[in-house]
């Protein structure tokens, strides 16, 4: 009794270590971040916070340890490993639930996403689960594992624009794949370059995954039946679509990727998880840098400009509604420009492009990936 007595107190210090370890890294990261904005300002993100005065604010250090041990008491030995496993790894070693029942004083979610990820957070309206969390389908359980969790982006109004495709300085065959340019008597409109003129589609797909590096696309277009699926580089015992399988089968073997793609591929790491919710479809950023989506449902119908918006690190964000606004055509130097498939998203991995950057254009971006969405054009 005795052993086992002191086999849970020793995971519950390694816990409270990890906690302490993450305020740590998030004060030196505070640190460096206005070192950064001390030298040049970025531009705003999409914010994922509640108005200060909208709920209480975060609890002490005092009624943290109160939650904490309330919350220690609660779970039996495997559950305390399993979320020491998920804490120490940072998300990768995560696949399991650890589920609790609410508590009466305190939302159990909350209090280990407030511990273990982000000590500035203030109810449980700015969470969302992730796709591979089980616990979601039982109503009367919470699940306490916070890398089952996501924080949300929440769009309120659009945001400046963040981005803008300049697209009189490309090409026709360097253009993203959803965009194309005609002359104005042409009134044909052509497809996304991601679906190689086939307009074929099993009924049970909800969308298409392609994976891009620069302007060349690698591999095949990857058709997702599931609810949900898992994009991400190399991840051991992962399920879904492997970038890294996909570089594999690359239909220009004899040259070499250059080595901006070559450092971006190591910072894809867990990737996203894609996932159709009766809302819309929400992408969840699982890894460890930023990401940035331009959608047709996010962008602003009165705006000239295509926005991109930067989605942090284990935040998510709903991405298509399914009402798009409409085929966003604009005119430049007298020809039409635009996406001709409203249904299509693109997201890039830790790089943005835009006017605030060197890369101006999607097809910039070292590594990327384009959502055809039902239905594929």
């Amino acid at each position: 009794m005795f052993m086992f007595r002191r086999r849970r107190t020793a995971l519950a210090k390694r816990l409270w270590k990890a906690r302490v370890r993450r305020d740590n890294e998030a004060r030196c990261a505070e640190k460096t971040s206005s070192a950064s904005a001390a030298a040049a300002q970025p531009p705003v993100a999409a914010a994922a916070t509640s108005p200060p005065s909208a709920h209480p604010s975060p609890p002490v250090e005092s009624d943290e340890r109160q939650f904490r041990n309330a919350l220690f008491k609660r779970l039996d030995d495997r559950q305390l490993e399993t979320l020491l496993r998920a804490v120490d790894t940072g998300g990768v070693d995560a696949a399991e639930c650890v589920a609790v029942r609410p508590f009466l004083f305190a939302d159990p979610a909350v209090i280990c996403c407030r511990l273990w990820r982000w000590p500035d957070l203030r109810t449980v309206e700015q969470l969302k689960s992730t796709p591979s969390c089980q616990t979601a389908k039982q109503p009367d359980m919470l699940c306490c594992n916070p890398y089952h969790w996501s924080r949300r982006c929440e769009i309120e109004r659009p945001p400046p624009p963040y981005s803008r495709f300049v697209k009189e300085k490309l090409k026709p065959e360097d253009r993203a794949p959803s965009e194309c340019s005609w002359d104005s008597n042409d009134d044909e409109l052509r497809g996304s370059f991601s679906t190689d003129g086939d307009e074929k589609q099993n009924e049970q797909e909800w969308c298409k995954v392609a994976y891009w590096e620069l302007s060349q696309r690698v591999g095949r277009l990857f058709p997702v039946e599931t609810k949900s699926v898992n994009v991400f580089w190399n991840v051991p015992l992962g399920t879904g679509l492997s970038l890294a399988a996909l570089t594999q089968h690359h239909f220009s073997p004899g040259q070499g990727p250059p080595e901006s793609v070559l450092r971006n591929r190591t910072k894809i790491g867990q990737g996203l998880a894609l996932s159709r919710e009766e809302d819309g479809v929400w992408a969840y950023n699982l890894s460890d840098w930023p990401m940035f989506v331009n959608s047709p449902t996010l962008d602003d119908p009165d705006s000239k400009s295509y926005l991109v918006f930067r989605v942090p690190s284990g935040h998510c964000l709903n991405i298509f509604t399914g009402n798009p606004h409409g085929d966003r055509i604009r005119y430049s130097n007298g020809v039409r420009v635009g996406p001709v498939d409203p249904n299509a998203v693109r997201i890039s991995f830790a790089k943005g492009w835009g006017p605030k950057y060197s890369r101006q254009e999607i097809t910039s971006c070292p590594t990327w990936i384009e959502v055809l969405l039902d239905p594929c054009r």
